[in-house]
């Protein structure tokens, strides 16, 4: 499906099988060979924790997002949605053995679904991160093992305006036919019809039933996993200072926020830790770390992955933004910054350490029998760079 990112001359398009059920299913073993690569240049001590994060915008399919089934066509076919598929597979990818020591950030899905209007392009837009702990099925239960992550706010590069909302197509016109059908199933661009937030009204209204299915909701953008606190945060919510801006609401309301804690198959809640988060994830596509917008503890450590600039080493630049000349800027595909507060007589400040002890390894090595370009064709770009893993030792 083409169209023009908001902003640009430059056409684009989703990438994506025609038969989402399929899609669905490369894009899961794309996810399941990089986690078994992962795993293989892993370390194996059980007392280390092992992060699993991938870039945002993993799951999304030809249209620009996967269509949640309504009840009626649940009920009528009684089957699994391609949404469903996706949230099985990974289950599926998080509870073996070996993964007992494992956390996994897989990326997002971008979902839609059609409101009952008789505008065609009528729809909610949602973009949300599966997040899971690993556990072993045989002595372990899978409570408090799944969470999902809404993104609140849309980014006017999260979507295409599709080929129907140009007004000047002659841009396309070489590429496509004026009448192909399957343009009318795209989606609109949410952001440039001032549609600024996702629609995480659903995730609300439907809590409790997430609960029933063994899923919770990491609403707030903060969690505990096995007495770590952690921050989490999707792209454009980490510039925008999601975590911290609702760390500092919180302190200034009473601390009441509640937010989920795992351990020993089991869920609580309790408030957002006052010394901030351990570790921080942001799952992006387009996004640096932002020093503005930690909210780490002393010592904490934050992580990025992100999709649009895998193929740039991570390193930063002190000093080199005129409008900001005291601040880091730090960049590169994967980026590992650890923060440490500094309070003497004369000073307070914050020192920032990024990371360069990291390896890089190919998903799919040359002497592996396939070839890069042969997996990711229909799914995924094969112009930008070859799929890697960037693994921290800290």
């Amino acid at each position: 499906s083409y169209g023009l990112p908001e902003d640009s001359d430059s056409l684009q398009c989703y990438l994506g099988l025609e038969d989402s059920a399929k899609d669905v299913q490369h894009r899961l073993g794309i996810m399941t060979d990089a986690v078994n690569r992962a795993y293989d240049v892993s370390n194996k001590d059980p007392s280390v924790l092992k992060i699993f994060l991938a870039p945002e915008f993993f799951f999304r399919g030809k249209d620009g997002a996967f269509a949640f089934a309504s009840e009626e066509s649940e009920e009528a076919n009684g089957a699994c949605s391609d949404i469903c598929h996706i949230l099985k597979g990974l289950e599926n990818i998080a509870a073996q053995k070996r993964f007992e020591h494992w956390l996994f950030l897989f990326g997002t899905v971008i979902g839609s679904e059609a409101l009952p209007k008789e505008d065609t392009y009528d729809y909610q837009f949602y973009n949300f991160a599966p997040l899971f702990k690993g556990f072993d099925p045989a002595i372990s239960k899978r409570v408090g093992k799944n969470f999902l992550v809404p993104k609140r706010y849309v980014s006017n590069i999260d979507f295409l305006t599709p080929l129907r909302h140009l007004t000047n197509r002659t841009i396309a016109m070489e590429l496509l036919d004026d009448v192909d059908l399957s343009v009318e199933r795209t989606l609109m661009n949410p952001h440039a019809n001032n549609h600024k937030k996702y629609d995480n009204q659903m995730w609300a209204k439907y809590k409790d039933e997430l609960t029933e299915l063994g899923y919770n909701m990491i609403e707030y953008g903060w969690f505990y996993m096995d007495e770590i606190a952690f921050s989490v945060e999707i792209c454009l919510d980490h510039l925008v200072h999601r975590a911290l801006m609702t760390y500092n609401a919180d302190i200034v309301t009473g601390s009441k926020t509640l937010v989920p804690s795992s351990s020993n198959d089991s869920v609580e809640w309790r408030g957002i830790p006052k010394s901030q988060a351990q570790i921080s994830l942001v799952s992006s596509a387009g996004m640096d770390i932002t020093v503005a917008s930690l909210a780490l503890a002393n010592g904490g450590h934050i992580f990025l992955q992100d999709g649009m600039e895998g193929d740039v080493p991570a390193h930063s630049r002190f000093g080199e933004d005129e409008c900001q000349p005291n601040e880091y800027e730090f960049l590169g595909g994967s980026q590992s910054v650890k923060r440490t507060a500094v309070i003497s007589a004369t000073d307070v400040t914050f020192e920032y350490e990024m990371s360069n002890n990291y390896d890089d390894h190919e998903i799919y090595p040359e002497d592996g029998g396939r070839h890069w370009k042969d997996v990711l064709k229909g799914v995924f770009s094969r112009e930008a760079y070859k799929p890697k893993l960037t693994v921290y030792d800290l």
